[in-house]
């Protein structure tokens, strides 16, 4: 299957994943991560981005990202027993299966191409279905089941930076429209977000267009009250190190920050 432009970085993560697993030190195991991507055959184009762009540094950041996102979703479905999930830009992700299958509704959604990708490797239920659709459609909200917002978790993993700030507002007027209350876990970068990855990405046709400069200010105005913050890089210390940065610099930087907030009513029309 081809998959072009930003679509392809799904090849990315699956791939940092199942290179996860299969480490003795491994900061999450995805044993099907691993299985879909060994059956997976990319287009010479695919394989030439994944060697021009991927790296051991994005590697072990997608992995510690993933592990957050892990332990957020699992927090939120134990203190919320009627909540459901939906990842936005879902791409290959696996967090379904590594949460344990819950029995709670979960919807991945993202462009048709990706879950064309997804429905050769799983087969949907009642509880876990796909939606080909994109965020930014508006249609996309009046697909979804009944629900209360409350009981709502909105996974946006790696993937919003990629759309550009007035894509974001119009995300977020839409998501301030249809589920007021609702809870939204996301990560953005900063300028201080590695320019070579960045310059890497752009070269492959997925350049990462939105950066946070003030976080508190800018999150508030697309209406989302941030509850907690996360650096991926404060996190499994031991793995940065092993590939050369110092804990310092670790400690010092906040490139990737992953949130979990609340969306707030008709802040952005």
């Amino acid at each position: 299957m081809a998959l072009d432009g930003l679509i392809r970085t799904l090849l990315f993560t699956l791939r940092a994943r199942a290179e996860e697993h299969a480490r003795p030190d491994a900061i999450l195991t995805d044993p099907l991560a691993a299985a879909w991507y060994a059956r997976l055959d990319p287009a010479p184009d695919a394989r030439a981005a994944l060697a021009a762009a991927y790296s051991p540094i994005f590697q072990v950041g997608t992995a510690v990202r993933a592990r957050l996102y892990d332990r957020l979703t699992a927090d939120f479905l134990a203190s919320h027993p009627r909540g459901w999930v939906v990842e936005l830009g879902a791409g290959l992700s696996t967090r379904y299966y590594r949460l344990g299958r819950p029995s709670t509704p979960w919807i991945e959604l993202d462009l048709p191409p990706a879950i064309e990708l997804r429905r050769t490797f799983e087969t949907e239920t009642a509880v876990h279905r796909c939606l080909p659709c994109s965020m930014l459609d508006p249609a996309w909200p009046a697909r979804l089941p009944p629900h209360v917002p409350q009981d709502l978790l909105l996974l946006a993993e790696g993937v919003l930076f990629f759309l550009d700030p007035a894509e974001i507002r119009a995300l977020f007027a839409l998501l301030g429209r249809h589920f007021p209350g609702a809870t939204v876990a996301l990560d953005y970068l900063t300028p201080r977000f590695s320019p070579k990855a960045r310059a890497l990405f752009a070269s492959v046709d997925a350049p990462m267009r939105w950066l946070v400069t003030d976080a508190a200010a800018e999150l508030a105005a697309l209406g989302l009250y941030v509850h907690d913050r996360q650096v991926v890089t404060h996190h499994f210390l031991p793995r940065w190190e092993a590939l050369g940065f110092p804990r310092q610099h670790l400690l010092a930087g906040e490139g990737n920050v992953v949130i979990r907030g609340s969306i707030e009513a008709g802040v952005l029309r």
